[in-house]
């Protein structure tokens, strides 16, 4: 069927489904459903609404690497799991600005679990606080990302690192991003947090690079 353009709204007492037939058994597979009390179900991601990605279960977080779309915006990024692994944040256009995507540390691990930005000159602006779990001998308690620093490690026994059960980072979008490598050099995340370290003299120079 075509597309239908309506002037005015479209209503119906049953509600309405968005679905996707399969081209090889020709079932079909409910996507978005709108019932008739208005309660909206969807296996997709609505704009404005927190959802909870985890290292262990997410569709094609295949440990080593994984890189969320922007239509993923708001959502919170559960490191749960013991095993290294790279996020790319998404490449920035102005509709994008105030994007925010919030990384958890809920499962201990000594291996890196890095958040990097996905082109070479699209950097960080902001910084951390810092706090050690250890007893504390001299660390630095906030650390200030670099003009040039585009990845943030969590690594729970790297020196001068941070890494800590409940430690959290949080990276909002504030400027139009490059659109391929080799670009200008722009502060186009600004990175915020809390997150702990068990190096009581650390210098925090290894968090952000």
């Amino acid at each position: 069927m075509a597309n239908t353009t309506f002037s005015g709204p479209v209503r119906s007492e049953g509600g309405f489904e968005q679905v996707t037939k399969s081209a090889t058994t020709g079932d079909f597979t409910t996507n978005l459903d709108i019932d008739a009390s208005g309660n909206l179900i969807t296996t997709g991601h609505v704009v404005g609404q927190t959802r909870i990605y985890r290292q262990t279960t997410a569709v094609g977080w295949n440990d080593g690497a994984y890189a969320p779309t922007v239509s993923q915006r708001g959502s919170i990024f559960l490191l749960d799991k013991d095993e290294a692994t790279t996020v790319t944040l998404p490449a920035v256009t102005s509709a994008d600005l105030g994007a925010t995507f919030t990384f958890i540390e809920t499962v201990a691990s000594n291996n890196a679990r890095a958040i990097t930005t996905v082109y070479d000159n699209d950097y960080f602006v902001g910084g951390l606080n810092v706090g050690t779990t250890a007893a504390e001998n001299g660390a630095v308690g906030f650390i200030v990302a670099a003009a040039t620093d585009r990845i943030l490690t969590f690594d729970d026994d790297l020196v001068n690192g941070m890494g800590a059960l409940g430690s959290h980072a949080t990276f909002t979008a504030i400027l139009t991003g490059n659109v391929g490598a080799g670009g200008g050099a722009k502060l186009v995340w600004a990175a915020t947090g809390s997150v702990g370290s068990a190096d009581p003299n650390g210098n925090g120079t290894a968090i952000f690079t």
